[in-house]
């Protein structure tokens, strides 16, 4: 065994564990849903489970050494996103230096995007989790704790074994159900600012609720299925509403994010939950900030989507560009989305939509169509992102293959940047593209009224400004 599981071995009983969402460049503030599965997880094991969120705190090294040298925890998990990867390095350091008998886990899409990459940037870590772990990082503690070295069978684990790196494979939770709700006590929705994932809100206080699990769809550009898998779970609407109930007498939350990548993929389970939300006289608002497939929704699903509260809904268009469109296997053509952008207008619930400007696959003239076809459409909001070569996406890998990517740059992986420009362009002429879009989209005197509105607080006021000028001069 290597010196770190030796060491691991001889560390005292595991009793606390701390949970850490690292500070990132994001622009919304919202409770970390994920680390509240984990931390129900845990405590179902008989552990105690504190989070940390480093957004919200606004986390420096200075403030995490403070939190760790107060609470004391015996384990410290992290979850990193590949933009944050330097700065969860440099977490890792600190809490090493702060204390060394803490057992060092981190966790999250970048580590199941790099899989056995993370031991040779992450210097210190004792072990890494691929994929969902409320199974696997609740077992591996137990066996930490017992004194076991036997890890094979701890799904998803990542561990040293003398000179070897071992990847065990991960597992996807079948049963969402069983995973019983976040623990919401570790992140009151009523304690977070006015930030929210889709930039705008109707009231407050917001929760964000995960009803499923998993995408099949096989974009290039996209991580998701590294986390989740191909195969779509779903809780029980029962669950769902549950939870939902329970965010809104205990915590006072009046409207609902629902952050699924697929939410409408069953039709009859989406109508379902709109009738539960009636029928029992819930006064909230909806929205679907991380989006809905395009070609899922009809005009009775809309009709019944608006009567329960939903009042915008978000769309993966991501280009104007047919052939682009292909290249991304996006299985989504333009007339498709002219036609549901109408008739979600019919209905009468606002739109957000995605775009990539960038992909590997474009030109300047593609991008300029991308901008001309959002201008077109009837949508409230636009997002223009430049493409990012995440690790182990299908792009990533064929832009390795091809040569064009040596080596990913993780602190470059954020929107406002434009780390890997499509052949022929610089990412100067990418981000002045990006930031035409924007600038067209947005100065318009229909968008700039309905923005206007949109706005519920100086605080909030505060954060959009924040948003419009990062993409528009953020490097």
């Amino acid at each position: 065994m290597n010196s770190f599981l030796n060491e691991v071995t001889f560390m005292r009983e595991i009793k606390k564990v701390m949970l850490v969402f690292p500070n990132s460049p994001t622009h919304y503030v919202v409770p970390p849903v994920g680390l509240g599965y984990l931390a129900t997880a845990l405590r179902k094991n008989g552990f105690e489970a504190t989070i940390l969120d480093g957004i919200k705190e606004k986390l420096n090294l200075e403030k995490l050494e403070k939190k760790v040298k107060e609470w004391k925890p015996d384990v410290i998990g992290i979850q990193v996103f590949s933009c944050d990867a330097h700065t969860v390095k440099e977490y890792v350091a600190k809490i090493r230096e702060t204390d060394k008998n803490i057992l060092l886990v981190i966790g999250g899409a970048h580590v199941s995007g790099v899989g056995k990459e993370v031991f040779s940037y992450f210097n210190g870590i004792h072990f890494a989790i691929a994929g969902e772990a409320e199974t696997a990082f609740p077992l591996l503690l137990k066996k930490v704790s017992a004194g076991e070295k036997s890890l094979g069978e701890v799904p998803g684990l990542i561990y040293k074994t003398g000179d070897m790196i071992i990847a065990n494979a991960p597992k996807f939770e079948e049963n969402l159900d069983a995973l019983g709700f976040p623990a919401w006590d570790l992140m009151d929705p009523r304690t977070y600012p006015q930030a929210p994932q889709g930039a705008v809100f109707r009231n407050w206080p917001i929760a964000p609720i995960l009803t499923s699990r998993g995408c099949p769809f096989r974009c290039t550009y996209c991580a998701g299925h590294l986390t989740t898998g191909y195969n779509i779970r779903f809780r029980s609407i029962e669950k769902v509403m549950e939870e939902i109930e329970m965010l809104y007498h205990d915590y006072g939350v009046r409207e609902i994010h629902i952050i699924d990548d697929n939410f409408t993929f069953k039709r009859e389970r989406a109508l379902k939950f709109c009738n539960e939300i009636l029928e029992r006289g819930l006064k909230i608002s909806l929205t679907f900030p991380n989006g809905v497939r395009l070609d899922t929704l009809d005009l009775e699903l809309l009709q019944l989507l608006k009567k329960a509260g939903c009042y915008s809904i978000t769309l993966g268009i991501e280009s104007g560009c047919q052939r682009v469109l292909n290249d991304m296997r996006k299985s989504l053509n333009l007339k498709t989305v002219e036609e549901k952008v109408a008739l979600i207008n019919k209905v009468g619930i606002d739109i957000m939509a995605f775009f990539i400007v960038g992909y590997p696959t474009e030109t300047r003239e593609t991008i300029l169509e991308t901008i001309e076809f959002a201008k077109k459409l009837k949508i409230k909001r636009a997002h223009f992102s430049t493409f990012l070569p995440l690790p182990n996406t299908e792009a990533t890998r064929m832009l390795q293959r091809d040569g064009v990517i040596k080596e990913i740059n993780y602190d470059t992986l954020f929107y406002t940047k434009a780390p890997l420009p499509p052949k022929g362009m610089t990412s100067e002429e990418l981000k002045a593209l990006q930031r035409k879009a924007f600038f067209e989209f947005y100065m318009r005197p229909r968008i700039i009224a309905g923005m206007a509105k949109e706005v519920r607080s100086p605080t909030h006021l505060k954060m959009l400004a924040k948003r419009a000028w990062d993409y528009a001069f953020g490097r």
